[in-house]
């Protein structure tokens, strides 16, 4: 399993390319890729990430992916004096995924201001996951950490929506 926290740089990055790829330049199909993405971007009061379960054998994938799709559920955030915040994940498919398990996640932690508060001021943050099919517990870095903690800053200056610069418009 990979996660990767995004922010503003990293769903422009994701929208950037899928423009590119596609070839989009129409404006309302590039208006159409910023709205479908913006939900990716953390609020100020969340951190939000995609987590992608990456198994290139299609055996162990079919083997391996169900129960990986359900520990996505168990991933938590301990905030030091305070206990653990649990993942909400897949926020637009409920349980529907389920019986039809995906490689691709996509997760909100969700702070209250006292977890938030206790966030800011911890030397350590550790990220886990208490289900038996992948269970670990780790640190999450200080360079991520501190981008992590800034983005609780930055929700203030800048709306959650996602607007196209203009080198979006044209494929590279």
């Amino acid at each position: 399993m990979r996660l990767q926290f995004e922010n503003r740089a990293t769903v422009r990055h994701h929208v950037d390319r899928i423009l590119r790829i596609e070839r989009i330049t129409d404006p309302l199909a590039v208006q159409h890729e910023f709205a479908a993405y913006a939900p990716l971007l953390p609020d100020g009061t969340n951190w939000k990430a995609t987590l992608f379960i990456e198994l290139a054998d299609p055996a162990e994938r079919a083997r391996e992916l169900p129960q990986l799709s359900r520990a996505v559920h168990e991933l938590y955030v301990d905030v030091p004096g305070l206990g653990r915040v649990r993942v909400s994940a897949n926020d637009d498919l409920a349980d529907r995924h389920l019986a039809r398990p995906s490689a691709v996640h996509f997760l909100r932690f969700q702070f209250s201001a006292a977890e938030r508060a206790a966030l800011r001021s911890a030397h350590a943050i550790v990220l886990g996951c208490t289900h038996p099919a992948y269970p670990f517990s780790q640190l999450i870095g200080p360079s991520t950490l501190a981008h992590l903690l800034r983005d609780f800053d930055l929700a203030q200056y800048f709306p959650t929506e996602l607007e196209p610069c203009a080198t979006s418009t044209s494929p590279r």
